[in-house]
């Protein structure tokens, strides 16, 4: 019997691998560079509406995360320190936008961790939906005319210095 579980097992793991393997699928969906932010408002932590209009004319950078997942955990602190060495530019702007995680862990993970970037807590996937259909941490950087310059997915961790380097070179188009 342990040999049958064995081979079942093993035969089983190849499947296992190939779910991660999304390029192919027709069914994922992912706003791409070039493409138009869609139209979306919430409220940050503080209260102010960030929306697709608010964000004309700067670049933006809008990141979904949800502080339970580990490749999330390891980009928000490059986050941070990008949004911390611009955000006294008023030409840009940062939110990060929860997928489906709520207000009250949101914010005792931002206190936990002396976070000051904007945050939006959504309990939801409904805003996460219209960027893409799966996978976080993702990542997208729009210029002032609202088109998406940059994008990052879970298949790459970002830095900080890759952050301040798009931000910097879409401003400048």
């Amino acid at each position: 019997m342990d040999k049958l579980k064995f081979f079942v097992t093993l035969a089983i793991i190849p499947f296992f691998f190939s779910m991660c393997i999304q390029d192919d699928d027709p069914d994922i969906f992912s706003l791409k560079i070039g493409d138009p932010l869609p139209e979306f408002s919430v409220k940050d932590n503080h209260g102010i509406t960030v929306s697709t209009s608010t964000l004309k004319d700067k670049v933006s950078l809008i990141a979904f995360v949800n502080t339970g997942c580990p490749d999330c955990r390891a980009e928000l602190p490059e986050l941070e320190k990008a949004y911390q060495q611009l955000n006294n530019n008023r030409n840009i702007q940062f939110i990060v936008i929860s997928r489906a995680q709520g207000y009250e862990s949101m914010t005792q993970y931002w206190t936990d961790n002396h976070f000051t970037l904007p945050y939006s807590a959504q309990d939801d996937a409904t805003i996460f939906n219209k960027f893409a259909s799966r996978n976080i941490p993702r990542i997208y950087i729009a210029s002032s005319d609202g088109i998406i310059r940059f994008t990052s997915d879970d298949s790459n961790l970002i830095t900080t210095a890759i952050l301040i380097e798009q931000i910097k070179r879409i401003e400048l188009l």
